[in-house]
C-alpha cells in the first residue's frame, strides 16, 4: 500500500496534480512500541480508526482518493459524491466464500474487512488493481460494476537485466554458480508445498537446482515437507531481503517459479520479466492478465508441468532467450505514467 501510494502519488505530481497526502498519524511514543507489541498495537488501531478519520473530515480538495480499501471506513467522514477509492484485492472474502480451500482465518479480520467495504461501496468510483479484483467486487461486494474501473499498477523500482550485478550478488550472498529458482512469499496462496514439489522433481531429473527464498524461513508443515522429499539442503533462507537489493536479486536467479493459488494483482512475475529473469506461473486470480503470453504457465497443481517448464528455462537456451524478450516487451507496459494518465481521466470523469 505505501509503495502505491508512493509512486501514484510522484507520477500524478510529475503531471502537475497538487496532492495533500493525509497518513494515519503515529499516537503512542516510538520507544513505547519498540519495548512491546501491545503498544504497537494500540498505536495502529487508535491511529488509524479514533485519529485518522478525524484529519480528513475537512480536506480542501476537489476531490480524496483512498488508496487502501482497508482505510474505506473513512467514507464515514468524507464525501462519497468526490471520493474514490482503489481496491487491491478481497482475498479474505475469497477465503471466507470456499473458493480457496479451508485455510484458517481470522473471524474479527474478515469483519473488519467487510465493516471497510460497506463504506467502500458508497465512494462515486472504485478502481480495481486487475480484472479479477473488479469481478470478486461485483461478486462478493455487492457493488454495482459501472462503478469499478480497472488501473493496473505500474512496478515500483527500476527493474532491468544486469548480469553484473547478479553475479555480484551472488557472489556477496555465496549463492555459488548453479541454477538458482526464486520463490517469493510465504502465504498459503504462494502455493510454498507446490514448489517444493518441484524442485524435488527437478533434483531427482539431475538438475542440480537450488530455492531461493525471500521473507519467512520454512516452518511446520512446510519444513516437514522439505525434509520428507530430501530437498531441505537445497532450500537457501535469504530473510528479509531490502527493497533496493530485489533488482540485483532477480537478475542473480534463473527463473522466478510463482505458482500462485491466487492473486489480486501479483507484482513479482512483471518485476522478474522487467529484469530479464523467465518466469514459471500459474494463472490463477488475476495471474492470467498479468503475465499474458509472457509466461510458461501451468495449474498451480500440476508439478509435472511447472517441473518440465522450469527444466526447460533452465536447459534450452532458445527457449529462455524468447521467453525473456516476451516478458521484457510485456514488463514495459506496466508504468505508473500510463497508471497516472488513466487515474486522471477517472478523476475528471467524477469532477465532470
Amino acid at each position: 500500500m505505501r509503495l502505491y501510494a508512493d509512486h501514484l502519488g510522484g507520477a500524478l505530481i510529475r503531471r502537475g496534480i497538487s496532492i495533500t497526502r493525509v497518513r494515519p498519524p503515529n499516537v503512542v511514543p516510538d520507544a513505547w512500541c519498540r519495548r512491546s507489541v501491545a503498544w504497537a498495537k494500540l498505536d495502529t488501531y487508535f491511529g488509524r480508526f479514533a485519529v485518522y478519520p478525524r484529519l480528513v473530515r475537512n480536506l480542501d480538495t476537489d476531490l480524496v482518493h483512498i488508496v487502501d480499501h482497508g482505510m474505506g471506513y473513512l467514507l464515514g467522514k468524507l464525501d462519497p459524491r468526490r471520493t474514490i477509492v482503489t481496491c487491491h484485492d478481497v482475498i479474505l472474502l475469497v477465503l471466507a466464500a470456499g473458493r480457496l480451500g479451508g485455510a484458517r482465518i481470522s473471524p474479527i479480520a474478515i469483519q473488519v474487512l467487510r465493516f471497510s467495504m460497506e463504506f467502500v461501496k458508497r465512494a462515486a468510483l472504485v478502481v480495481a488493481d486487475s480484472r479479477q479484483t473488479r469481478s470478486d467486487l461485483v461478486e462478493l461486494v455487492g457493488i454495482d460494476p459501472a462503478k469499478i474501473k480497472v488501473i493496473h499498477p505500474g512496478l515500483n523500482q527500476p527493474f532491468a537485466p544486469d548480469a553484473e550485478r547478479g553475479r555480484a550478488l551472488r557472489r556477496a550472498r555465496g549463492l555459488g554458480d548453479g541454477p538458482l529458482i526464486l520463490q517469493l512469499g510465504g502465504q498459503f496462496y504462494k502455493n510454498v508445498p507446490g514448489v517444493l514439489r518441484v524442485l524435488s522433481r527437478l533434483r531427482k531429473e539431475g538438475i542440480d537446482a537450488r530455492l531461493v527464498r525471500v521473507g519467512r524461513a520454512l516452518g511446520g508443515e512446510e519444513r516437514s515437507l522439505a525434509e520428507r522429499l530430501g530437498v531441505l539442503g537445497s532450500v537457501v533462507e535469504l530473510g528479509a531481503v531490502p527493497d533496493q537489493d530485489m533488482p540485483a536479486l532477480y537478475n542473480a536467479v534463473d527463473l522466478l517459479l510463482f505458482p500462485s493459488l491466487y492473486e489480486g494483482f501479483g507484482w513479482p512475475p512483471l518485476e522478474a520479466m522487467a529484469s530479464g529473469t523467465p518466469v514459471v506461473s500459474s494463472r490463477a486470480g488475476s495471474l492470467d492478465e498479468v503475465v499474458g503470453d509472457a509466461a510458461l504457465t501451468a495449474d498451480p497443481e500440476d508439478v509435472d508441468a511447472l517441473a518440465a517448464h522450469a527444466a526447460s528455462l533452465i536447459g534450452d537456451g532458445d527457449l529462455r532467450a524468447r521467453v525473456v524478450a516476451s516478458g521484457l516487451a510485456h514488463a514495459a507496459r506496466f508504468s505508473w505514467d500510463r497508471a497516472a494518465t488513466e487515474m486522471i481521466a477517472a478523476y475528471r470523469t467524477l469532477l465532470a
